[in-house]
């Protein structure tokens, strides 16, 4: 069956059975641990292993730097909408732009260690920084490497995932959404192996959170 044909079906089908639509409700169970946005996200951010760096506007590539090194970056893949120009910073490490498909970099993708991208938002109260892929971020910058760096505008922090989510949903151009949002606690997990913790199978082992 063609893909013109299925649509058409889905459509008849809307027509005969509408979708009744309803407002999202939304009731917040959590009970905080701290009053400030901030602290409260850092708190539990740092509970799903992630490690949090405050910094600011002015000292972000310095901070940015010093993850990397932290991290032992040698081969850094950076998305395309860093809120400075990645080509400057000036490090002991291999700088690879993420301006390629898929196919014409598949090869390469594994040979690097670490990633930098743009965090969309935070959720406090699970200590959570939401993403989204777009062709200036694509997916894997989040999954392929062994480090991650997630930079994250203070002011983007929200205290709830509902909240998170409208915030991912904004995100949506002419009424698409992207086809990604996703929310990462922190480093990759998974207990599968006997019921012990065992970090990194999937996505990263390291994740770093720069607040500015």
């Amino acid at each position: 069956m063609s893909k013109a044909q299925i649509l058409n079906r889905v459509r008849s089908a809307l027509d005969k059975n509408h979708i009744v639509k309803f407002e999202p409700c939304f009731k917040d169970i959590l009970k905080s641990e701290y009053q400030d946005l901030l602290e409260e996200y850092k708190h539990f951010q740092t509970i799903n292993r992630a490690k949090v760096i405050e910094s600011c506007t002015q000292n972000l590539k310095t901070d940015v730097l010093k993850a990397f090194e932290d991290m032992g970056a040698k081969k850094v893949l950076y998305a395309l909408d860093l809120p400075f120009e990645a080509t400057q910073l000036d490090g002991k490490f291999e700088k690879i732009a993420y301006d390629k498909s898929i196919e014409a970099i598949r090869s390469e993708l594994f040979q690097i260690d670490t990633s930098i991208l743009q965090g969309v938002c935070g959720v406090a109260n699970l200590g959570i920084v939401g993403i989204v892929s777009s062709p200036l971020s694509p997916r894997l910058a989040s999954l392929i490497t062994l480090n991650c760096v997630i930079l994250l505008d203070k002011t983007k922090i929200v205290k709830n995932l509902f909240e998170g989510v409208q915030a991912l949903k904004a995100r949506a151009k002419d009424g698409v959404l992207p086809t990604n949002l996703l929310f990462i606690a922190g480093p990759s997990r998974t207990a599968d192996i006997e019921l012990q913790t065992v970090f990194g199978v999937h996505g990263p082992q390291n994740v770093t959170i720069i607040l500015y």
